[in-house]
């Protein structure tokens, strides 16, 4: 982690979201349209995982002629700050989902918009992220290729918090489905909610939290929000790893999803009523009707705040064999 780097954070954490621009580093804000030359778009199937086809807005009938897989679901994958297509969590969802079964995949890169150390500019071009990436929805609905039931978007970091944003601009209607990754914390405590991921952004937000008490936000966003290990410290990252243990922690969350996908066994959470009950040890597991699946298949229907442990390596699903039941005391 270099010194430019850390400031940025601090700068992301300390800065109140709506401040004047601060030009540090020579730090590069877009012009707020679309179709934008520093945010690309890229379909992956299985046939193109390795030769991915690129969907420019410039170009729109080219983009009625990509080798998309109709009758198949649509997922888009949004990495967060320093990312690319090619970084968190494509890396290792995108592979997951194509080696399960056929999908089409679209992952943006906006790379150019989230440099290092620039945090406090990358948050301020996510708005423009998300109207290109809504466009291009809107486009792919309009031609009859997609239904809103067919997508579903999932989103790392400050990924998670575009995927909300989404919303802001989309004219076909309420995206059906939402999954935010460790949604980004610095600058969004306080944002207003058109700004960040909140569960009125999909007719189901789901929220996976792994690293709360640095990259990740503690707030629950979602209708449901699953806690891994508290959303502390995950199995694996330790101390010993300094201030790299911050990273490890935040980059668990879409490995956990990756996972998900094709695992027999489940990540299966519990239900409490709040985060600091849970961590205060006085959230038993008294039936399995309290459980619900986390990752690419829980239900819509599902409410809550969920708490679930997980192996040190992977795989890292433990099923419904909680070994807090016999830890925590029932009244």
């Amino acid at each position: 982690m270099t010194p430019q780097w850390i400031t940025g954070l601090l700068l992301g954490i300390l800065l109140p979201f709506n401040v004047a621009d601060w030009n540090f580093f020579k730090c590069y804000e877009t012009a707020k349209k679309c179709p934008n030359e520093n945010i690309t778009f890229w379909l992956y199937t299985r046939e193109t995982q390795y030769e991915p086809t690129e969907l420019s807005m410039f170009d729109p009938e080219a983009i009625s002629r990509a080798p998309f897989v109709l009758d198949r679901p649509l997922i888009v994958l949004i990495h967060g700050y320093t990312g690319h297509r090619n970084y968190a969590p494509n890396t290792s969802i995108r592979p997951a989902y194509l080696a399960y079964d056929e999908f089409n995949i679209i992952s943006p890169d906006y790379n150019p918009l989230a440099q290092e150390p620039c945090y406090y500019q990358a948050v301020r071009n996510l708005p423009t992220v998300a109207n290109c990436t809504a466009q291009l929805l809107d486009y792919l609905i309009d031609q009859q290729m997609f239904t809103l039931d067919d997508i579903h978007v999932v989103g790392f970091s400050l990924g998670g918090q575009t995927s909300g944003m989404i919303s802001n601009y989309l004219r076909a209607g309420k995206l059906r489905r939402i999954t935010g990754l460790d949604p980004a914390k610095p600058l969004f405590i306080t944002a207003p909610n058109e700004y960040k991921l909140d569960q009125s952004d999909a007719e189901f937000v789901q929220v996976i939290h792994t690293d709360v008490f640095a990259r990740g936000i503690l707030h629950p966003s979602g209708h449901t929000d699953f806690y891994i290990n508290g959303g502390v410290e995950q199995p694996g990252c330790n101390a010993q790893m300094m201030m790299t243990t911050g990273e490890c922690n935040h980059n668990r969350a879409p490995e956990y999803y990756a996972e998900s996908i094709a695992t027999e066994v489940g990540f299966y959470g519990y239900r409490c009523a709040h985060w600091y009950l849970y961590m205060l040890g006085l959230c038993p597991v008294r039936e399995d009707s309290q459980l619900a699946l986390m990752g690419a298949y829980t239900p819509n229907t599902t409410r809550g705040l969920y708490f679930l442990n997980v192996n040190m390596n992977p795989p890292y699903a433990q099923g419904k064999n909680f070994t807090l039941r016999d830890e925590f005391p029932i009244p």
